[in-house]
């Protein structure tokens, strides 16, 4: 499970210099208690380290944290985490855990949440000099997690998910350009989601929605992580807990998070899904297959964010829109927007160096401006809609863009539409009643007009939003100055 190796990790940062015999012996696991104690804390109870044999086997306990909680009526219980270290010898160690887990939290009138796995089977290599995994692997069974949240003005919200199996494989190496780079393949299937939200009016029912997943994988990719420099940061917050010791040592923590910077040069995930449904008041929506991507630049100058979405073989609920309009319905889409021409860099090392966490404000408001200039040193940044498109029965439409936007000033940009089937399109709207008929077809009449031909009978409209105001339509200014 990704806890149990992140929290078996924690002990190498402070410890790479010790030397450990073979086999497991009471100095090495004091040795190891203390260490883990300085991510952990030193509350009774929490962290317990033993020899076993040739190994040390690990018992992490959150009751004695979970029973801090100074809430009124607050109840929880969890399962310890336990694991085995082996050192092997050559500056790596082996991890390996084979548990279940279970965790309860109860506010009443707030939160009642339970979460539970038959089995997290775990096994990783942790490199020393590396301060990471270089391989590792973990599966989870029969997972379920209970959530209902109430005391808000909406009313109570239930929420129950299960997945019966979840497959993680990761690896690490030297990063090309410093850090450490990692691959991660994660494989789940069978998932559920079960979802209880508030009437949407006085006497009415609750709306329930299931969503179900035969499968999900993704595949996930990272660079320039920096481990060792996190776990320091994670070190200085369990030594300083409260905000007036942090305050007190500002300049160290700021040293911490200026050595750990950027937390990652870049990161991307691209994800498949089968068997999508979607159980709802008005029927089943449904998919074949779909996929989410995501890629991002960690705190960097070049700023990145991408997100992408897809959809394959969706089909909607019987009925739910006339016979005439079926056609119309997509079957199949694809969205891919890009954020750049932004800095996040620049704005966290100025808030860094600015900010003072002895005084209240802890920023002194000129300081906006300043933050938002190193934000957008160009005072735009540039949102780009890559090729993709809309397929149902009776057309293609393919679209792309670009657009630039600010704070300030007019938003300019570019964008293509492609529309095939527009002869289909008008036959669906010559079947629907008159009334409706008089409101589409005059509008679709107009786009016609203003659209140039394609290829294959495809019609094509160019549009433009200049930086002085005007829409153009394939040249053509619809408003605004040109």
């Amino acid at each position: 499970m990704r806890l149990s190796h992140a929290l078996a990790v924690l002990p190498f940062t402070v410890w790479s210099g010790v030397a450990l015999a073979e086999p497991a012996t009471v100095d090495g696991a004091a040795a190891i208690t203390s260490a883990l104690q300085t991510y952990l804390g030193a509350t009774d109870g929490v962290v317990t380290v033993a020899p076993e044999g040739e190994a040390y086997g690990v018992k992490l306990d959150f009751t004695p944290l979970l029973s801090k909680v100074p809430q009124k009526d607050f109840e929880s219980s969890v399962t310890p985490v336990e694991f085995q270290l082996v050192d092997q010898g050559d500056g790596t160690w082996k991890m390996t855990q084979d548990q279940a887990f279970n965790l309860m939290i109860k506010m009443p009138g707030e939160l009642d949440l339970t979460l539970s796995a038959a089995n997290m089977k775990s096994e990783g290599v942790f490199d020393v000099a590396l301060q990471a995994f270089t391989t590792s692997s973990s599966t989870i069974t029969d997972m379920s997690l209970a959530e209902k949240i109430s005391g808000t003005e909406a009313g109570a919200t239930d929420v129950h998910y299960h997945v019966d199996s979840m497959v993680f494989e990761s690896t690490a190496m030297e990063g090309a350009n410093g850090g450490v780079d990692g691959t991660s393949n994660m494989v789940a299937s069978g998932l559920k989601e079960e979802m209880a939200l508030p009437p949407m009016g006085e006497g009415a029912p609750p709306t329930n929605i299931t969503v179900t997943l035969a499968s999900y994988e993704a595949n996930a990719t990272v660079a320039g992580y920096r481990p060792d420099a996190l776990y320091k940061l994670v070190a200085f917050f369990v030594a300083h807990p409260d905000e007036a010791s942090i305050a007190s040592n500002q300049d160290e923590m700021k040293a911490a998070v200026t050595k750990a910077l950027p937390f990652f040069a870049s990161a991307k995930s691209a994800g498949t899904l089968t068997g999508l449904s979607v159980d709802t008041p008005m029927g089943v929506f449904a998919a074949a297959t779909g996929g989410v991507d995501v890629e991002m630049n960690g705190l960097v100058a070049d700023g990145l964010l991408r997100e992408a979405f897809r959809l394959d073989g969706f089909t909607i609920p019987a009925g739910l829109v006339p016979d005439w309009a079926a056609d119309l319905v997509p079957t199949k889409l694809a969205m891919d927007f890009k954020l750049t021409r932004f800095n996040l860099l620049a704005p966290v090392e100025l808030m860094i160096s600015a900010m003072d966490l002895t005084k209240t404000p802890p920023m002194a408001p000129e300081q906006d401006e300043a933050m938002l200039a190193a934000l957008l040193p160009e005072g735009v940044v540039d949102v780009t809609l890559a090729p993709g498109g809309v397929t149902a029965p009776a057309y293609d439409l393919a679209y792309e863009g670009m657009l630039s936007a600010g704070p300030a000033g007019t938003p300019s940009g570019k964008a293509k539409l492609t529309l095939t089937g527009i002869d289909k399109v008008q036959a669906s709207l010559n079947a629907a009643p008159d009334d409706q008929k008089g409101q589409f077809l005059p509008m679709l009449g107009m786009a016609q007009g203003m659209a140039k031909p394609g290829d294959n009978g495809a019609l094509v409209w160019e549009l433009e939003m200049t930086p002085e105001g005007a829409m153009m339509v394939n040249g053509m200014n619809m408003g605004g100055e040109q």
